[in-house]
């Protein structure tokens, strides 16, 4: 406890520095709480003697976490700024390890950067996002405007790259940033506007550090249109490395009925893809094509359902069946709708399923968000799903629930936190599973400098 308030006290120094010039951001202290199932080595090893690891007890493992965010000018260079997105950690109260609790500081985001006519320079460390997926790296970056076109360039020593986290909170991971993986990265892209029309291409390499061997190069080209009745976005992926097309996507979306009705289309082809530094690339993933169409209705502002459907065909996986072919069609579904009962209370639902070979999942969500003005609101959530083979949760259920709460203290100062329980019940005899969860977490939040566009707003 000692060193995260150590933690706390040099953030809000860095803080207090700051104010010397223009500045806007934010700090914030935070505690979460999260049941695990530990593993113990096992007596005698499992195989031979060879050591292994089994199921413990749950136990709570617990962090603290500080954030500073923030954008600083007016260091005497017109057009010169410097932005950091600094976290300090550190595990409280158990003996259960939180995942890196031990890497007790990180900069997410920590770069200076200069405007100047037409030019953008960037240096440090940032993140490129793009239709490639979202790079962090430590270097420099370059881009250009000439009227509706813009040119970028950038490169430097590339960070792991994260994964999206799961819509659902319960499979959510607990920490969002991985350290250096010994590679370096460099690329561009071009990126052109015209009326209603736009486009962009890039190109993304990545080495290993020693030279030894290439981790990565490919391209996309996004682009997306819109005409008098309809909006078409398509998208592709290169990858050089295995000469190949990656993925692929095209939309196109129309509203129909004066604007009540909202209806999509959408062709895709998808291909797993691994960095050529791993081993998994070489089991060739096997890729599907999809198509899908979605409908969404709004009969006021304050009422709206859609629904979506889709069928899946995966590729050939070149494996041998002995009494009968494999499957190779999916088929997905999904139902919504949202009612605003009143100026601060909203329900939201949703359910969706899925069949595909080798996996199925039945999934359900609700909310409820009820908000007095800016200075309080609450929100109650359900889930419901049952997802076989990727979770393992068999022929049983798991249900769970939870709250969160927003206070807005003051015009700076805002608390949040909120808590969610997860049971997982067998339909077999109804017992209640070793493999539950409980989560909780608390945050305050400061806001920092002024910022024009929240003035007079309490602080989140």
């Amino acid at each position: 406890m000692g060193r995260f308030a150590v933690i706390v006290v040099a953030l809000g120094v860095a803080a207090h520095a700051a104010e010397a010039q223009s500045f806007r951001g934010w700090t914030g202290t935070t505690l979460q709480g999260v049941e695990l199932r530990t593993l113990v080595a096992a007596e005698g090893g499992c195989v031979a003697g060879e050591p292994c690891y089994l199921p413990g007890s749950e136990a709570l493992a617990m962090v603290g976490t500080q954030d500073l965010s923030l954008t600083a000018w007016g260091f005497g260079v017109r057009g010169l700024s410097a932005t950091v997105f600094a976290r300090g950690r550190t595990g409280l109260g158990s003996d259960a390890l939180w995942p890196r609790a031990s890497d007790h500081f990180d900069a997410l985001l920590a770069y200076g950067q200069l405007v100047q006519g037409g030019w953008t320079f960037r240096l440090g460390r940032q993140e490129v996002r793009s239709g490639l997926g979202f790079s962090s790296f430590d270097g420099g970056r370059v881009e250009r405007r000439l009227g509706r076109a813009r040119l970028e360039a950038y490169g430097g020593r590339s960070l792991a790259r994260g994964l999206r986290d799961p819509e659902n909170e319960a499979l959510r991971g607990l920490e969002d940033f991985v350290p250096d993986q010994g590679v370096y990265l460099w690329g561009g892209s071009v990126i052109a506007r015209r009326r209603t029309a736009s486009a962009t291409l890039r190109y993304h390499r990545e080495i290993l550090s020693d030279r030894s061997g290439l981790a990565s190069e490919r391209a996309s080209l996004d682009a997306s249109a819109v005409f008098s009745w309809v909006r078409l976005t398509a998208g592709a992926d290169w990858d050089f490395g295995r000469r190949q097309l990656a993925k692929s996507e095209l939309t196109a979306s129309a509203p129909f009925g004066d604007g009540r009705w909202l209806v999509s289309a959408t062709a895709r082809r998808y291909v797993p893809y691994f960095s050529l530094s791993t081993i998994w690339g070489f089991f060739e993933p096997v890729a599907y094509h999809e198509a899908m169409a979605r409908a969404g209705w709004s009969v006021s502002p304050g009422v709206s359902a859609w629904a979506a459907g889709g069928w899946r065909r995966y590729g050939d996986t070149r494996t041998v069946a002995v009494l009968r072919a494999l499957e190779d069609t999916g088929w997905r579904g999904e139902v919504g709708a949202a009612w605003a009962l009143s100026e601060g209370l909203r329900v939201d639902g949703r359910y969706q399923l899925e069949w595909v070979p080798g996996g199925f999942l039945s999934a359900g969500d609700a909310s409820l968000r009820w908000a007095v003005k800016d200075d309080f609101a609450v929100a109650f959530t359900a889930t419901s799903f049952q997802q076989i083979e990727q979770f393992r949760l068999g022929d049983g259920r798991a249900l769970g629930g939870g709250v969160t709460i927003d206070v807005g203290l003051s015009e700076r100062l805002g608390f949040a936190g909120g808590g969610s329980l997860l049971r997982h019940r067998s339909e077999r005899d109804g017992a209640t599973s070793p493999w539950n969860q409980m989560r909780f977490w608390s945050s305050l939040r400061v806001r920092l400098g002024s910022d024009p566009g929240l003035a007079n707003r309490p602080a989140r």
